[in-house]
């Protein structure tokens, strides 16, 4: 089946050179000239992928990919970002409210297919087509391929890791104990000292990266995500 792929951007030309282009590589192309257009789009037929321009008359690409990215709904489409802005800030800004990936303007047909068929590899959708996908901050996780990303980049998780930093985002900010977490953590960890909890947060904080803070220390109780 081919994949649909929305295109989103103010200017015309641009529209029709990248609908010429990928309907000659088998997407399904439909376009967007403004933000409202495509949320109107979206939420009639949800595509494969979106091509988002950051700069649009009336609601910039960072606030539309934030917008879908935390709606259930739609948090599961993949989101490219193509603009010329390309300084590290718009970069980090970009994929810290959810997209997929950025290119940069101009930009060769051949990197754009490439980025393409990167993301929708990683995006892998569920059997029933639906997917669960549990948020906070920077951080996105599939459960069902317990995946992990911040900042849109993948992060390798131990079994453990993955299932306290799961248990932790369920709990919707409250406070879980060491001992709910070791728990949590599975059945590989039963029979340890419920202080390992305190080396997997560590561990969890090194990983995660720019998003290390969301995990908050409750002196005397436990910890809990921040949102």
């Amino acid at each position: 089946m081919n994949r649909t792929v929305l295109v989103v951007d103010d200017q015309q030309d641009l529209l029709d050179l990248l609908r010429m282009s990928l309907e000659q590589h088998g997407y399904q192309v439909r376009t967007a000239l403004c933000g409202q257009d495509a949320l109107r789009q979206i939420e009639k037929e949800p595509p494969d992928l979106i091509l988002l321009d950051i700069l649009l008359g009336d609601i910039s690409g960072i606030q539309l990919t934030a917008r879908l990215k935390n709606s259930e709904k739609t948090a599961a489409i993949p989101v490219i970002l193509l603009t010329a802005k390309d300084t590290e800030t718009d970069i980090i800004v970009g994929l810290s409210v959810g997209a997929d990936d950025y290119i940069t303007k101009p930009f060769s047909m051949q990197v754009l297919l490439a980025r393409m068929e990167a993301v929708l590899r990683r995006a892998k959708p569920a059997p029933s087509g639906v997917q669960e996908i549990l948020t906070a901050g920077s951080v996105r996780i599939f459960p069902a391929g317990r995946q992990v990303f911040v900042e849109g980049k993948p992060v390798d998780l131990t079994p453990a890791e993955f299932n306290i930093l799961t248990e932790l985002i369920r709990s919707e900010g409250a406070v879980r104990s060491r001992a709910e977490l070791l728990k949590a953590a599975g059945p590989s960890q039963s029979g340890e000292n419920e202080r390992i909890v305190d080396v997997h947060i560590a561990a969890l904080r090194k990983k995660l990266g720019t998003a290390r803070n969301l995990i908050k220390t409750i002196h005397g109780q436990g910890y809990r995500i921040s949102f």
